[in-house]
């Protein structure tokens, strides 16, 4: 019965498992408890979502335990653009970037079993970086002034990391204990966005078809003149990995002082994707007649492609003092981002071994930049069942203002978090609400003109989250430490 229930929730983990936009695209709202105090967990870690924030924990916890924890995101992104070709149509309120779906569940997965000595062991199944948006809510065949004007550098990513994390930990006395978690991570990344941009792609692709268009003029004035008569392009790009990772945790309690004290490491992640690139027109174009839908689709094939990137490590340290029935906690979280520096496409059918328009390979640059986040989170004994939580995030971004666009509207935020449990004779139940409040964010980077998105970026956020802690052998659950 345990191992057919233990199924049934891995299941229904991998069916909810979309990514949200968090730190560019880091989640830390990774477990209901520790979100009632803004993530301040690394050193208290007393419950499953310890084998995210501090495995070490897992070695004071005690029998056959099991959690879930669902969150949903819901948020609204904006974008103003400073500059656009004569003509476009912007909104009132300017270009919804919108999560695709709007609201976005997010769920992860724990369990852990302690032994009657000094070893634990765990396995969870989470979603540490996720991203999910799409500004590309148009029709292909719109006019193309009423299209998103920045869509020539992105319309939707999708990216979706999965750690599946078996962990063991030790504690070496009564009050220290280690952790070690090694994981197959696995990821999915999706980019969309158009080419053929005017102003820049197309002119190069014009320089293709010159000689067949308007033989004997110049080859440079007839590209730009083809690059405007060309039909507007849109690139799909999916592919997945499987890459290893691996936590490493500690974790000391000083019983007569009422602290502890945490630290966590995991591992950057270098994702070696091998996918599919496919490609699409709109119908109608000027040159339609001239070169046809035929010459179009060969230049442009459906493909094999490889592409690579990191996700950052993660650093969290914390401290947490118990003051009768209130406890107090804070963590300081670095990653390194920079790490992040490009994804490179590499396609299988170019223009050096298959007559096609497409380069070996294409390099997204991003350049990202460190990031790190303040967490400071309470928790209070409201009755023998039931705990009530707040806490206080800073959220510093690591997204370069050259790298703010449809990917990543990013801007630091400041959050506000609070959650509550409720016990109920072997279960545990708890939920959590975070506002997250984006800066305003004004870019004017001279490259970033060609494709028209420098502007104001809006974004506002809201998260609610639900978790499930069961003791599978019927010992009740202390709703308090």
């Amino acid at each position: 019965m345990h191992l057919r229930s233990a199924v049934l929730v891995v299941s229904v983990f991998l069916a909810f498992c979309p990514g949200l936009r968090a730190s560019a695209f880091s989640i830390n709202e990774l477990g209901a408890r520790a979100m009632g105090m803004a993530g301040a967990f690394v050193a208290i870690a007393d419950d499953g979502s310890a084998l995210y924030y501090n495995p070490a924990g897992i070695a004071f916890q005690k029998g056959l335990l099991m959690e879930m924890d669902s969150l949903a995101v819901v948020g609204l992104f904006r974008f103003k653009p400073s500059d656009t070709p004569p003509g476009q149509y912007v909104p009132t309120k300017g270009f919804n970037m919108a999560f695709s779906p709007k609201l976005i569940p997010v769920s992860n997965l724990y369990m852990t079993k302690s032994t009657e000595g000094k070893w634990a062991f765990g396995f969870g199944a989470f979603a540490p970086f996720g991203l999910a948006a799409n500004s590309g809510t148009f029709k292909d065949s719109d006019p193309p002034l009423t299209k998103f004007v920045g869509r020539y550098a992105g319309t939707r990513p999708r990216l979706e990391s999965i750690w599946l994390q078996p962990t063991v930990a030790y504690r070496i006395n009564d009050n220290n204990s280690l952790a070690l978690g090694v994981a197959l991570v696995h990821t999915h990344l999706l980019i969309e966005k158009s080419f053929l941009n005017p102003r820049d792609d197309a002119i190069t692709f014009g320089e293709v078809l010159a000689p067949r268009v308007f033989p004997g003029l110049n080859k440079d004035q007839a590209a730009r003149s083809i690059a405007r008569l060309l039909p507007e392009g849109r690139s799909r790009v999916a592919g997945t990995s499987n890459s290893p990772g691996f936590v490493v945790g500690y974790l000391m309690k000083k019983p007569g002082a009422n602290m502890s004290f945490g630290i966590m490491y995991r591992s950057a992640v270098t994702h070696h994707l091998e996918g599919k690139a496919s490609f699409a027109f709109t119908d109608d174009y000027a040159l339609k007649s001239f070169i046809g839908a035929d010459t179009v689709y060969k230049l442009f094939p459906t493909q094999p492609v490889k592409g690579k990137f990191t996700t950052p490590s993660n650093l969290q340290v914390g401290v947490a003092k118990s003051m009768g029935s209130m406890t107090v906690a804070f963590d300081f979280q670095l990653q390194d981002f920079n790490r992040f520096k490009t994804v490179p496409l590499t396609f299988t059918q170019t223009a050096r071994n298959a007559g096609t328009a497409l380069p070996d390979e294409q390099t997204l640059v991003f350049d990202f930049v460190n990031s790190y986040q303040l967490h400071f989170g309470v928790e209070k004994r409201w009755s023998d069942k039931m705990v009530v939580r707040a806490g206080y995030t800073f959220d510093h971004t690591p997204v370069p203002d050259k790298s703010v666009g449809p990917f990543f509207p990013d801007s630091s935020r400041n959050n506000l978090t609070f959650g509550v449990s409720r016990q109920r004779r072997n279960m545990e139940f708890s939920f959590f609400y975070q506002a997250m409040f984006f800066r305003d964010r004004t870019t004017n980077v001279a490259a970033n003109a060609v494709n028209f998105t420098n502007g104001l970026y809006s974004t506002y956020t809201n998260l609610f989250g639900l978790g499930l802690r069961l003791n599978v052998g019927g010992t009740t659950i202390g709703a308090t430490r």
